[in-house]
This record gives structure tokens, C-alpha cells and sequence, in this order.
């Protein structure tokens, strides 16, 4: 047992995967509990090639293992509802398990545990604190502190106090969360519609500041380096950026778009921007947008929202609307 003293648990746990062919590798990692696989990930990333005698002893002790841990595992949520609609019928079934996925949050609620905390809060950066609290709510309490902490004072606080008055997570609010996280896992691994320039850098760094901040280094700029500055400004105000207008200059703006426009420029929008847009127009707009939604091409809900960006800021250049009710009275 000497040699194996060398190994660490994970150390061994690797070896032993890596000994193996890809898929068998592969279906074993799948099986593995997140913070597992990440422990696995970097312990393989790292280690040497184990030597003989050392695989040897790992080989030895999963022998010893594998007698005393049962290979029994609970059943997959497809397994259940089969074993419901065997039981029950599969209208009974059906309404069971819908109360069942509500009791086991949603189909991309559970993904949230293989992200990190400031993966998290980048994607609910921009809801509405409601929505936040909503995620930290449905997070393990590791996790969720995690992500908590990752807040400033003030939204911590704030957070805190939502997540306290929480009675219960409504079907609503999960569609919504939903609706959410899908965006997100299916904008994970796409290409970058363009590539990263140091003005758009620029120009996303400023539009995360406060506004007494973005003023002071807008004007340096606009002093110093007026054609970087003019490219800054222009990339400054896209698409997310009509969240930060007034609701008077969204309702402005709304008027003059179709809903063949709104339908794919919201379906890839944030949910407060989404709503804001929709509490902007009447409800025969609303009921317009809603029979024209579909599943929409990242091509198709780009060109939408770039149309629209390039109708507000027509209109802003006459002076019908602002495009940062922050940025009022400040330059």
C-alpha cells in the first residue's frame, strides 16, 4: 500500500478513468455529480502517467470498492413518467408530472449547478431582482451564497429580502426562468457574429459604469481621440441598451415598429427589456406578437433588433427620444 499513498482519492478516480476507452470514460463522467467532474477535470489536466505499480494499487482498491457499493441508481425523469402512464394512464400521468417537474424546478434549472457563480450572474445580471432571486432560490445553498455574495452590498441586501418573502416558485416565474436559461444554453458554442474590436470593448466597459464615471471618460476621449470616441459612441448603444430609456421613449419607439419586427427582435431579448417592450404597446400588438411567435433564426432576431436600434437612433437625432434617460442633463 505503499505506492498507493502517492495517489490522491481524485488522483486514483483519474487514473482510472483515463484508463479506459472514450465512451466508456465519457458515460462514467456523465454519471459523476458536478463539483466531481470539475475536481476530475483539473486532476487529469495535470497529473503523470501513473506508474505500474501505482495503477496496479488503484486497480486493486476499485476490485475491494466494487463489492461493497450497489449499482442500483434512481430512475430518470423519462423512466418515471413511462412507469406513471403504465400505472396511471397517460392523462393522469401527464398532470402528475407536471406537478412533479414543478417540484423538481425545470429542464434547464438543473443545468445551473454545472456553472459557476459568476457564469450565473452574468446571465441574470440584467433581470429584474425578482428573477435573481428567483435563480438564487432554486440554486443549492453552496451555490447560491456563492452567487449571492457575488452582488454588490446593496443588491445582497436587497436579494436577501426577496428571497425571505419567497411563499413558493409559481408556474409563471419558471417559465419565465426558463425562457431565461434557454437563451443562454443555446447561445452556448456559437460563434461571435463578429469580432471582438478594442472600440466595442470600450464601448461595453462604459456602458457597465455609472454615468458620472461613462461622462468623464467619454469627454477625455471625445477630447483626445475624437474619430475613437465617435466609433465608441456608436457601438455604445445597442440593442440591450433600450432598457435604460424611459418608458415614455420606449413607448415612442414601440409605436413605430410592426410586429413582424417585434415577434424575433424580442425572442432573443432580455426578459425585463421583453417586458417593458410589451407593457410599451396595446393588446391587439401584444396578441399580434404572440401568433407570430415561433422559433426565429439568430439571423432573423439580429436583423430585427439591429432595424430597431437604427430607428432609435434616427429618432433620437431629431430630438423625438433619448436613448438614456441617465444620461439626462448630463452632458
Amino acid at each position: 500500500m505503499t505506492q498507493l499513498a502517492q495517489l490522491s482519492d481524485a488522483e486514483q478516480a483519474a487514473a482510472l478513468i483515463m484508463s479506459l476507452d472514450k465512451s466508456q470514460a465519457a458515460a462514467i463522467i456523465r454519471a459523476l455529480p458536478p463539483a466531481d467532474v470539475h475536481r476530475l477535470a483539473a486532476v487529469m489536466s495535470s497529473m503523470d502517467t501513473p506508474s505500474s505499480a501505482e495503477f496496479n494499487e488503484v486497480l486493486a482498491r476499485f476490485h475491494r470498492d466494487v463489492k461493497t457499493f450497489s449499482g442500483v441508481k434512481a430512475s430518470a425523469g423519462d423512466a418515471v413518467l413511462s412507469l406513471l402512464e403504465e400505472a396511471l394512464g397517460e392523462e393522469r400521468a401527464n398532470l402528475l408530472s407536471d406537478r412533479l417537474a414543478l417540484h423538481g424546478q425545470s429542464r434547464h434549472i438543473g443545468k445551473l449547478k454545472w456553472l459557476e457563480p459568476n457564469t450565473i450572474v452574468d446571465i441574470i445580471r440584467r433581470e429584474h431582482p425578482q428573477i435573481q432571486a428567483v435563480v438564487i432560490a432554486c440554486l443549492e445553498p453552496v451555490q447560491g451564497s456563492a452567487v449571492l455574495l457575488t452582488f454588490d452590498e446593496s443588491r445582497r441586501l436587497d436579494l436577501l429580502g426577496r428571497l425571505s418573502g419567497l411563499k413558493n416558485l409559481t408556474p409563471a416565474a419558471l417559465e419565465e426562468l426558463d425562457w431565461l436559461l434557454e437563451q443562454f444554453f443555446t447561445d452556448v458554442g456559437r460563434p461571435l457574429a463578429r469580432a471582438m474590436t478594442g472600440d466595442s470593448v470600450a464601448a461595453a466597459l462604459l456602458n457597465e459604469m455609472d454615468v458620472g464615471a461613462e461622462s468623464s471618460l467619454l469627454n477625455g476621449l471625445r477630447a483626445s481621440q475624437p474619430e475613437h470616441a465617435a466609433r465608441v459612441e456608436e457601438l455604445m448603444f445597442g440593442f440591450a441598451q433600450i432598457v435604460n430609456m424611459a418608458e415614455h421613449d420606449i413607448a415612442l419607439l414601440a409605436k413605430q415598429l410592426t410586429p413582424t419586427i417585434l415577434a424575433p427582435a424580442l425572442a432573443e431579448s432580455g426578459a425585463q427589456l421583453r417586458r417593458r417592450f410589451l407593457n410599451a404597446i396595446n393588446d391587439e400588438q401584444r396578441q399580434s406578437i404572440s401568433a407570430l411567435s415561433r422559433r426565429f433564426t439568430q439571423g432573423e432576431a439580429a436583423a430585427a433588433q439591429a432595424e430597431i436600434v437604427m430607428i432609435a437612433k434616427q429618432m433620437a437625432a431629431v430630438g423625438e427620444i433619448i436613448l438614456d434617460a441617465r444620461k439626462i442633463d448630463v452632458f
